[in-house]
């Protein structure tokens, strides 16, 4: 490659994860803190003030986008914008449900828009359709159940809108990696809380965290994800 291309691309992506890091804290502090709360709940005094510390994710997050920004150039510029800004809500989606139980349906609609950035790599809608109902449906259904046999809700309706619109963003073999990325990293998480007496098995604990960390994975490296998806899932 030539070197001054090589050059040009990582000062872009120096600038994109600087822009990405410093933003993401800015905006999350910074969201109306209705958007924080189900509906027909009002929000609690300290939601409106400084909701994460700056210190130090003002300085690992722009590290750890401009890393992303450099994984994602052979991925080609229209796929990296896409994937980053996608990454970017992503992050936001998480903490909002770390910190308050809440996915903001602002946040998933907006997700869902960065669909339209990754339509140069998957020119084929129906696989992004078919990713869509995959993604929802399975939660869905797994939400029925699990309130059919534990008599209370066991998945949010946020999750289940959540992996809807990454459905649409990563496609049929994305969102299957998705789901069981989110399966497998979310068992052993809660199992080792459980084993260490630092969590109880009634006590409710977000997906959302697990859900965007493994559709980062997952955007991070597409054609590796596919690869393993394919061969344990040809018809996929």
């Amino acid at each position: 490659m030539d070197p001054k291309l090589l050059s040009l691309m990582f000062v872009v992506a120096l600038i994109e994860g600087i822009a990405a890091g410093f933003s993401a804290i800015f905006v999350f502090n910074r969201l109306p803190a209705k958007w924080l709360c189900d509906y027909g709940v009002e929000p609690r005094r300290e939601m409106w003030g400084e909701r994460i510390p700056k210190k130090p994710w003002i300085w690992l997050l722009p590290l750890a986008f401009f890393a992303a920004a450099i994984l994602l150039i052979r991925q080609g510029p229209s796929y990296q914008v896409a994937a980053l800004l996608a990454i970017w809500i992503l992050l936001l989606i998480g903490m909002a449900d770390q910190k308050y139980m809440v996915i903001p349906d602002q946040l998933v609609i907006a997700l869902a828009v960065t669909a339209l950035g990754f339509l140069p790599a998957q020119p084929q809608f129906l696989p992004l359709v078919f990713g869509a109902l995959l993604g929802g449906g399975s939660f869905l259904i797994a939400g029925l159940i699990g309130r059919f046999l534990f008599r209370k809700e066991t998945l949010g309706f946020g999750d289940v809108k959540l992996l809807a619109a990454l459905g649409l963003v990563t496609g049929t073999n994305g969102i299957i990696a998705i789901l069981l990325l989110t399966v497998f990293s979310s068992a052993i998480v809660f199992g080792c809380l459980l084993i260490a007496g630092l969590l109880r098995k009634e006590e409710a604990r977000p997906l959302g965290p697990f859900i965007a960390a493994s559709a980062t994975v997952v955007l991070l490296l597409p054609q590796e994800t596919a690869t393993v998806i394919d061969w344990f899932f040809p018809f996929a």
